[in-house]
């Protein structure tokens, strides 16, 4: 048992790094005010399909109440032709029970009338409730298009936020790789400046030329011989003399 359960603790333990890989693969959360609005799309929603069931209900009442003022028309249109034999009966046999069941139909017809009466306030009541839910749902339903709007326009302000995000990162990977790019093709250059062979040094090409301007400068020593030739011209005029 002890073995079992060892076995069971290192299965957990193994699967709890895939669980968290699992994590972070999900994708970004959708910042507050998209998530607030799209709640308040689900709340309207429900709002939007409540007021339409209550019109349903307040449909399907006054769908009743017309049935009914139905079946009290025709109990009344019964009542009427039965006052009406009535009293014919009674006009023909003028007696005290004839009067009476006359009255007792009559009776009967204004009771049939008021429920009827009761009976089609009752439906106009339930035609207001239907106008007055038809009413909600339709500001319901307003109030539910600007709750897409304004979450299309959240979703959008979001998809544009995250696509100059993705932008700008994308603009920083370039950025990268160029400078990682001119850095590869410096090192490459000295690598390859390293591996050229030396050229030979022109040092005595130089040294000759420059040993030319010292023999320009032996020339102008001539001018002390110009001067004793100089020197020696009184001497010979002595002599002429």
């Amino acid at each position: 048992m002890a073995k079992a359960k060892k076995a069971a603790a290192k299965k957990t333990a193994a699967r709890r790094p895939a669980a968290k890989k699992a994590a972070a693969v999900k994708a970004p959360a959708l910042p507050k005010s998209v998530t607030n609005a799209e709640a308040k799309v689900k709340l309207q929603g429900k709002a939007v399909a409540q007021a339409e069931k209550k019109v349903t209900q307040s449909q399907t009442k006054l769908d009743k109440h017309r049935a009914k003022i139905d079946a009290e028309n025709a109990k009344l249109s019964k009542l009427r032709a039965d006052v009406a034999a009535k009293r014919e009966k009674a006009q023909k046999t003028p007696t005290a029970a004839a009067k009476r069941a006359v009255d007792t139909a009559r009776g009967r017809m204004n009771t049939g009338r008021l429920k009827l009466q009761d009976i089609r306030a009752e439906a106009k009541l339930i035609r207001a409730e239907i106008q007055a839910a038809k009413k909600v749902v339709a500001r319901e339903v307003k109030k539910m298009r600007t709750a897409e709007r304004n979450l299309k326009a959240k979703l959008r302000d979001h998809e544009r936020k995250l696509a100059k995000k993705a932008k700008a990162e994308q603009k920083k990977i370039e950025q990268k790789a160029k400078v990682a790019a001119r850095k590869a093709a410096a090192k490459a250059k000295r690598v390859a400046k390293k591996a050229a062979p030396s050229k030979p040094k022109k040092a005595p090409a130089k040294k000759a030329v420059a040993s030319k301007p010292a023999a320009k400068k032996t020339t102008p020593r001539k001018a002390p011989a110009k001067k004793a030739a100089a020197k020696r011209a009184p001497a010979k005029k002595a002599a002429s003399s």
